[in-house]
C-alpha cells in the first residue's frame, strides 16, 4: 500500500468511528455541566479547588503534599505574577509575617502590580504569534511592521486593567470598530500579526495564505481548534466542514486588499469573492459562500450575530456567546491556559487543541466549575488567579516520593508542586534584575535586535525587560534563542522548555553572562559586607530569594577564600548557572 492510500484509509477510518460517535459530543463541545461543590472538612482544603483534587488523589491512594515553606512560596508567586524578583526586605517582610491573611495579601499586591501586564501579556502574545516583522521570506529582506509594538502595550495594559476577557476577544476581532477606548485601541491589530508572502509571491498565494493564518490563529487563540485542517477537505477528526471554513474565511474576506503586484508582474486576483477552493487550491474555486460559523457550536442561525455592516464584529459576538454561540468553549480555553501557567501544564495537556485527538481534561468537573466562575465574575481572569494561587493544591511542596512517581510520574493528579522552568524572557530578565541592571520603566518602542542579516548583541542600552525586545522573526536574539523561544509564525499553546547543551554553554562561556557576573559582584560589594559569609547569603537572598544553607556557605567560602574580586566574580557567575535558577519549585 503506497503512503497516500495509507493516510486515505486513516482518514476514513477515523471518520467512521467519529460518524459512530456523532450521538455523543465531545467533552469540549458539550454544554458547560452544574457543579455543586461538596463541602469536605478536610483540614488540606483551603478553596473548592483542592476539593475536585483531593478526591482524585483518594481515588489513587495518594496523600498531598503539606504547604511549601514561606521562602519558597515567596518566589513562586513573584516569578509566576510578574517575573520580578523580590527585594530582600520584601522577603524577610513575608517571612516574618504570622498573620492568617499575609499570604492572600501578596497574592494582591503581586496582581496589582504593573510587572503583572509585563508577565502576563508575554503569555498571551505567543498565542497571538506576536511578530513585529513581516515573517515569510520571499527575498533577502524582512520588514519591520513600526506600529506593531502598540499592540502588546495595549495587552499590557488590559492584563493590568483586568480587562474582562470577554471584551479583551470582541476588541481583537473588531478591526474596524471606533467605539473602543484608546488604551485597547491597538488590540484591533490581532488578526493582522500573522506572517506574509512578500514581494516576489503570487498575489493569489498571498491572499489565502492571510486568510487561512486569520482563520487559524482564531480558531487555536480562542477556542483551542485546529480550523486549518479544513482547508482542504472536511476535518477528518474533529466537526468541521470544508464549507464551514471557507464560510470563516468570508467574514475575513474584505479585512485586506491585496495588491495583484509580483515581481513587477501584475497577476489579477483570481478569487474576488469567498467561496471553496477545491482541495484548497485557488486555481480550482467552488461554490461561493456566505459568512458563517462552527455550526455544532450555533444554536441559532449566523445572521442571529452576523450584520451587514461588520461580519467582524458578528464574529466576536459568537466566540464570546455563552448561551447560544462558543462562549462556553471560549471560558474553557482560558481557564486551562491560566492553569497551564501556574502548573506547567493545563488540566487539558494540549492548550491549542481541545478536539479529538488533543488530550482530554485529568478534571473535567474542576475545568467546568473554572470556567462557570469567570463566566459569573464578569470574565474577570484575576478572580479566576486568586482561586488558584489560594489553593492548597498551588501552596504545595515539591516531593521526589519514588512511591508517588510510579504512579503518577507526570504530576497529572497535581500530587506536589513539579518544579516549573522559567521561559526564555524570564531568565534573562532575572539575570539582570540580581545583577541590578535591568531597566523597570513599561510600555514604548521596542528595542531593536538587528535584522535578517546579523542579530545585534546584548548590551547595556538594551537591557530592559525582554518582552520590549523586538519580535522579529528573522532574528535569533543571541539570549533567548538558547531556552526555547517561540515559533512566532503560528499560535503557540505550549513552549518547549528543555534544557539542552547550548544553554549548558551558555551558562559557562557566555560574555553576557560574564558581564552581569561582574555587576552582580559589584553589586553585592555595596550591599554587603567584606564578611564572606555576608556576602554569600547576600548573593543567595538576591538571586534565589532565600538564604543558604550550611553546605551552601562552605562550598561559598572556599571559592571566595582570600577576598580577591575575580573570586567573587566567579562566585556569581556560580550561581547563575545553578538549575535553582532557572526553575521555580
Amino acid at each position: 500500500m503506497s503512503p497516500k492510500a495509507s493516510i486515505i484509509t486513516i482518514i476514513a477510518t477515523v471518520q467512521m468511528l467519529c460518524a459512530d460517535e456523532a450521538e455523543e459530543l465531545h467533552w469540549s463541545l458539550s454544554p458547560i455541566k452544574n457543579i455543586s461543590v461538596d463541602n469536605s472538612r478536610d483540614p488540606w482544603i483551603k478553596n473548592p479547588i483542592d476539593q475536585f483534587i483531593l478526591k482524585k488523589l483518594k481515588e489513587n491512594k495518594i496523600k498531598p503534599q503539606p504547604e511549601a515553606d514561606r521562602y519558597t512560596l515567596m518566589r513562586r508567586l513573584h516569578a509566576g505574577l510578574t517575573g520580578i524578583l523580590p527585594s530582600i526586605s520584601e522577603i524577610n517582610s513575608f517571612v516574618k509575617n504570622t498573620s492568617i491573611d499575609a499570604y492572600d495579601k501578596l497574592i494582591d499586591k503581586l496582581l496589582s502590580d504593573p510587572h503583572y501586564g509585563e508577565r502576563w501579556a508575554r503569555h498571551w502574545l505567543d498565542v497571538a504569534r506576536f511578530g513585529e516583522s513581516n515573517g515569510i521570506l520571499t527575498v533577502n529582506e524582512d520588514r519591520i511592521r513600526k506600529d506593531a509594538w502598540k499592540y502588546r502595550d495595549s495587552v499590557i495594559q488590559a492584563f493590568n486593567n483586568d480587562l474582562p476577557f470577554d471584551l479583551f476577544v470582541k476588541y481583537q476581532l473588531n478591526p474596524q470598530s471606533d467605539k473602543i477606548s484608546s488604551e485597547y485601541r491597538e488590540l484591533r491589530q490581532f488578526i493582522h500579526l500573522g506572517t506574509k508572502l512578500q514581494n516576489n509571491a503570487d498575489p493569489n498565494d498571498r491572499q489565502f495564505h492571510r486568510l487561512n493564518d486569520m482563520v487559524s490563529t482564531t480558531g487555536s487563540a480562542f477556542l483551542g481548534f485546529t480550523f486549518g485542517c479544513a482547508r482542504c477537505h472536511d476535518h477528518p477528526v474533529d466537526p468541521m466542514s470544508t464549507e464551514e471554513y471557507y464560510q470563516l474565511t468570508a467574514i475575513f474576506f474584505d479585512q485586506f486588499n491585496e495588491n495583484p503586484i509580483a515581481s513587477s508582474k501584475r497577476i489579477p486576483l483570481k478569487i474576488t469573492e469567498p467561496r471553496v477552493l477545491i482541495k484548497g487550491d485557488w486555481k480550482s474555486p467552488g461554490e461561493s459562500v456566505e459568512p458563517g460559523f462552527l455550526k455544532i457550536l450555533m444554536r441559532k442561525p449566523a445572521d442571529h450575530w452576523l450584520s451587514k455592516n461588520n461580519k467582524m464584529e458578528g464574529l466576536g459576538n459568537w466566540i464570546t456567546d455563552t448561551v447560544n454561540g462558543s462562549g462556553e468553549l471560549l471560558a474553557r480555553v482560558i481557564v486551562n491556559r491560566l492553569w497551564h501557567h501556574h502548573f506547567g501544564q493545563g488540566l487539558v495537556k494540549t492548550p491549542n487543541d481541545f478536539g479529538e485527538i488533543g488530550s482530554d481534561p485529568t478534571h473535567p468537573e474542576l475545568l467546568d466549575w473554572l470556567s462557570t466562575q469567570l463566566i459569573e465574575n464578569n470574565w474577570k481572569l484575576g478572580h479566576v488567579h486568586k482561586l488558584i494561587l489560594k489553593s492548597a493544591t498551588y501552596r504545595q511542596q515539591n516531593s521526589s516520593s519514588s512511591k508517588y512517581m510510579d504512579i503518577d510520574s507526570e504530576n497529572r493528579l497535581l500530587w506536589h508542586k513539579k518544579p516549573q522552568r522559567l521561559e526564555a524572557e524570564i531568565i534573562r530578565d532575572r539575570m539582570l534584575d540580581a545583577a541590578g541592571v535591568l531597566k523597570k520603566e513599561i510600555y514604548g518602542k521596542s528595542i531593536p535586535v538587528g535584522d535578517y542579516k546579523k542579530a545585534l548583541p546584548d548590551l547595556p542600552k538594551s537591557w530592559r525587560r525582554s518582552i520590549y525586545l523586538q519580535a522579529h522573526r528573522s532574528v535569533q536574539h543571541p539570549t533567548l534563542s538558547l531556552f526555547n523561544y517561540p515559533d512566532t509564525s503560528a499560535s503557540v499553546g505550549a513552549r518547549s522548555t528543555s534544557t539542552g547543551e547550548s544553554s549548558t554553554l551558555f551558562s559557562l562561556n557566555s560574555e553576557f553572562l560574564w558581564t552581569l557576573s561582574m555587576h552582580f559582584a559589584e553589586r553585592i560589594k555595596k550591599e554587603s559586607s567584606s564578611d564572606p559569609k555576608n556576602q554569600i547569603e547576600k548573593a543567595y537572598m538576591i538571586a534565589l530569594s532565600r538564604p543558604p544553607s550550611k553546605e551552601e556557605i562552605k562550598i561559598g567560602m572556599s571559592i571566595l577564600k582570600g577576598h580577591i574580586d575575580n573570586n567573587l566574580i566567579n562566585f556569581c557567575h556560580l550561581i547563575y548557572g545553578l538549575n535553582e535558577f532557572i526553575y521555580i519549585h
